[in-house]
């Protein structure tokens, strides 16, 4: 979106004139401001204050979002290929030999982000083309993980993915190729409500999501030999670690089959605001020409609100897990004892200097309680760790790890900002604790700066924690210490 059509939606949004902007010129920006209305209607459906200084402007946020998640649509392979074809006598003057390398050639490890069409949530692909050159042409090698970025820009399953991009690729490089391949990994987010409290979430190692390869060919990579030619594509991924096998042929076309309305709570409030929000959801599908009521849509609107039901639960209910009672004395804190014992503690051995006659005290943690939450600005998860450490005196009670994981999720579950939720972290705690909360953030990783290794890291710090920055330090390098060991 350009800075005029920004500054237009900017001051429409905060004049509350709609009328004023002709939606006959802004094909397809007009459309995207149409998403406003819909995301009002989905965060008063969740009881939200629209007017609340963090969700003012989340409608025109999510707008644009949305509006990058399925610019796809706008653009086709032919016209990004166009003339970026090059004439490449083969080897030994040969003709489809792959520009002087005696083969296919691959592009390997294309990241992208896709939303899925069974939930509307982000799922990871990393892809790897190939195809074998015919007539002595080859392609322009930063086309193929363009054409590949357009296909994840509309709404997708990873079979559906690979299957329209080794169709796009064979349709537009000219000569036909001899063959195409396409082979993706896919990560489908998994949260919430199906992973168990005792699970963690490892960003890098994608735990927390549901694994899937699938695959497509054309040409010699579909014929009866064609085996031949997979074996030598996964020998090419091999080159780099990558070890694959070609996967069997799936049916599979969704990875979010266990969302489903059941899971929307059964209250009165839920009664009156689902329905409406439904119809918000169809709305915004209908805006790409999407129709909702196609086979593989059908459930979507259904399944994306209760998402939003299940990830902001938090702000519904009470914070659970917390049976404790602290006794806070600062430089000499006294715990109280937690019910249920001190299960999954991880004391982490730190004695920290204390005055004459004054008990040791000793720094002990809770690390890696994962968590997944939605942003507030961009109605995306992010999702991550949380570690928490805090301070002991002799005798002190320790926090029993269920509880804290249980406390972690509560005030994760609902709109949020990760400052927020790491400050509301430490302040549940209380007393002499530091939290440090690691995430990644679908609106870094999926749209924008598409920033795919990305994370973010933020603390915050209370008694001696706050005062002492050497309590700091030593708790961060414990930290290090566990993550990268």
């Amino acid at each position: 979106m350009d800075l005029c059509t920004t500054t237009r939606l900017n001051e429409a949004l905060e004049n509350g004139v709609f009328g004023a902007i002709h939606l006959e010129t802004w094909d397809p920006i007009g459309k995207m401001f149409l998403v406003h209305p819909s995301v009002k209607v989905l965060l008063r459906g969740l009881g939200e204050d629209v007017t609340r200084d963090g969700l003012l402007r989340t409608p025109l946020r999510v707008a644009q979002a949305f509006q990058s998640a399925i610019k796809g649509y706008q653009q086709s392979a032919k016209e990004i290929v166009g003339g970026a074809l090059f004439a490449e006598v083969g080897a030994g003057g040969g003709k489809g030999s792959g520009g002087g390398c005696g083969g296919m050639v691959v592009v390997r490890n294309i990241e992208v982000y896709a939303l899925c069409e069974g939930c509307l949530l982000p799922f990871r692909l990393r892809c790897h083309v190939a195809y074998i050159p015919s007539g002595e042409r080859v392609v322009g090698l930063s086309k193929l993980a363009r054409v590949a970025e357009m296909y994840a820009k509309r709404l997708q399953t990873p079979l559906q993915f690979v299957e329209e991009l080794a169709q796009a690729f064979a349709d537009a490089l000219k000569p036909e190729p001899l063959g195409v391949a396409v082979l993706a990994e896919s990560w489908h987010l998994q949260w919430p409500g199906v992973i168990e409290d005792d699970v963690t979430v490892n960003p890098k190692e994608m735990v927390g999501w549901t694994p899937l390869t699938v695959c497509a060919g054309r040409g010699q990579f579909e014929d009866k030999g064609g085996d031949i030619f997979w074996s030598e594509l996964m020998g090419i991924l091999q080159l780099e670690g990558t070890n694959m096998t070609k996967p069997c042929a799936v049916e599979v076309d969704s990875q979010c089959a266990e969302y489903n309305i059941s899971g929307v709570d059964d209250t009165a409030a839920a009664a009156a605001a689902v329905p409406e929000m439904i119809e918000a959801v169809k709305d915004l599908l209908r805006l790409v020409g999407e129709d909702p009521c196609r086979t593989q849509l059908y459930l979507t609107p259904w399944r994306f609100v209760r998402w939003l039901w299940t990830s902001t639960r938090g702000s519904r209910v009470s914070v659970p897990g917390l049976e404790f009672e602290l006794d806070t004395k600062l430089n000499g804190s006294s715990w109280g004892k937690v019910n249920g014992g001190i299960s999954g503690l991880t004391q982490l051995g730190v004695i920290l200097e204390s005055g004459e006659g004054a008990a040791a005290e000793v720094i002990v943690g809770e690390l890696d309680l994962s968590f997944c939450s939605q942003c507030e600005h961009h109605l995306l998860p992010f999702l991550g760790v949380v570690h928490v450490g805090y301070v002991i005196g002799k005798g002190g009670g320790r926090l029993d790890r269920l509880s804290m994981q249980r406390m972690v999720r509560s005030y994760s579950c609902r709109l949020q900002v990760q400052e927020r939720l790491t400050r509301q972290i430490a302040e549940a705690v209380g007393g002499s604790v530091m939290v440090v909360v690691e995430a990644n953030h679908m609106c870094m990783l999926s749209r924008g700066v598409q920033q795919h290794a990305s994370s973010t890291v933020t603390y915050a710090s209370l008694g001696i924690f706050a005062s002492d920055a050497s309590a700091r330090t030593t708790f961060l390098q414990l930290v290090g210490k566990r993550t990268s060991g």
